[in-house]
């Protein structure tokens, strides 16, 4: 970014706006249950909420207003409102756990903060401003010059397979991709920066703390899908298959490849690394 666009996105973060674990006003819902008459219950649910969403037609957005349920195990940003949401249902194990080590929670929910913090900046969330307003507020040159670093990520992702002769599509997975490799990055110095001063680098199982945080990385995508859901999300999902999530986004950061002291070239440091944060 250059100095103008730079001041702009500091505005925009200064702007952001943080909900965590629970709203601080539920929802109340006030229509009448029939145990009996299926039908009738579902079309007060639908009646209802069609009144709620239009009692706020001509009124100010209400930005603390959630997308989730409290024990969603999800998070998200939303760009037209400028915030991030990680509901108490992700803030437990596996992502995070008061009891761990901070390489560990770092490298888990730390991950999933980066990454949506990043949604605010990539291909979509960068259109809109601090407000929420769809506006551009990046200069020309700027724009270029991420879309020509958004190419490379686009070309690599585009060459992973799901399933033989399945391949991602790395134009529609571009922005989680962009997320979780800045994810990835943000969440590598936020530990480091925690454990700066510690007065000595713990080991467990025989990994130092980098190694800790890069297994963690790996750990909370583990998945088990079958072919044809796996062959269905790749032509529909905006987030790449788990395995290239963690893959993808380490294979293109240098601290991974110091950590397990990976070759250039190898799977997992790649010689033509993309890098867009």
């Amino acid at each position: 970014m250059d100095k103008a666009t730079k001041e702009k996105a500091k505005e925009k973060l200064s702007k952001m706006a943080y909900l965590v674990g629970y709203p601080g006003k539920f929802r109340t819902y006030e229509f009448a249950v029939d145990n009996k008459n299926w039908a009738a219950t579902a079309l007060a649910a639908r009646a209802f909420d069609f009144n709620y969403k239009m009692a706020k037609v001509g009124k100010p957005v209400d930005r603390e207003r959630w997308g989730m349920s409290p024990p969603t195990v999800n998070a998200y940003y939303r760009g037209t409102l400028n915030h991030m949401v990680f509901p108490a249902g992700i803030l437990q194990p596996p992502f995070f756990d008061v009891k761990a080590h901070v390489p560990v929670n770092l490298g888990a929910m730390g991950m999933v903060v980066g990454h949506e913090l990043t949604h605010g900046f990539d291909d979509k969330g960068s259109k809109f401003d601090g407000q929420g307003n769809l506006q551009n507020w990046w200069t020309d040159t700027v724009r270029k010059q991420f879309t020509d670093r958004t190419d490379c990520m686009v070309k690599q992702y585009g060459s992973y397979e799901v399933l033989p002769g399945v391949k991602q599509d790395g134009k529609l997975t571009l922005g989680e991709n962009i997320a979780d490799n800045a994810g990835v990055m943000l969440a590598f110095q936020a530990y480091r920066s925690l454990r700066k001063d510690a007065p000595e680098l713990l080991e467990a199982g025989g990994f130092n703390e980098d190694q800790q945080f890069f297994l963690s990385v790996g750990q909370v995508w583990c998945t088990v899908m079958t072919d044809d859901y796996a062959r269905l999300r790749a032509g529909t999902d905006t987030h790449s298959h788990p395995r290239f999530r963690v893959n993808g986004s380490l294979s293109n950061f240098p601290a991974f490849a110091e950590a397990f002291q990976c070759k250039v070239g190898s799977p997992m440091r790649r010689a033509d690394a993309c890098t867009v944060w």
